[in-house]
């Protein structure tokens, strides 16, 4: 939970450019810390519950909307953006139903896992905003552009791990 609202709140923080930047930063820190975390201490519990297996997954999508739409608002192209969104949601959705189609092999781990736009998102609004506090004066278009460049690493990344997935998805049909 302490992941899911600081992730959500990122984008609100963050907007606000400057030093707000930065503590966007600490947010994003704090869900993807979280992230780390929680699977650690579901497998202590036992089985995930399968209220869990539903809502953790919508949470992270939720999550991830948002760290969009915070760069969206600090000035990243919308095409960017909507492109890199609409590749991390067929990921997801690729994996989801091969999962349910009884595929084992769609668990591997891809390039544009969560945790991969989440250090991406971290390192972007990082850099970002020490850039906002480090310059004489507030360079927008400085910022603009280091978001940018994290957000269209999260997009090859997701382009990546979509062709990953895909190519997994496809062997494995061709094997039954």
């Amino acid at each position: 939970m302490v992941g899911f609202v600081a992730g959500v709140a990122t984008p609100f923080v963050a907007m606000h450019g400057g030093r707000w930047i930065l503590a966007g930063a600490f947010l994003t820190l704090v869900t993807v810390v979280c992230d780390q975390i929680y699977p650690k201490l579901a497998a202590r519990a036992g089985e995930q519950s399968r209220r869990s297996r539903v809502f953790v997954p919508l949470a992270a999508r939720l999550v991830e909307m948002a760290w969009l739409y915070g760069l969206w608002k600090l000035g990243v192209p919308a095409g960017v953006v909507v492109a890199a969104g609409g590749l991390t949601l067929m990921h997801e959705y690729v994996r989801a139903r091969g999962q349910i189609a009884g595929l084992r092999d769609v668990g591997i781990v891809t390039l544009g896992e969560r945790s991969m736009r989440g250090w991406v998102v971290l390192a972007g609004y990082s850099v970002a905003g020490i850039v906002a506090l480090a310059s004489t004066f507030y360079s927008g278009g400085m910022v603009t552009g280091i978001v940018t460049i994290a957000t269209t690493a999260w997009l090859l990344l997701a382009v990546l791990g979509f062709v990953q997935l895909a190519i997994v998805v496809s062997t494995a049909f061709k094997r039954e």
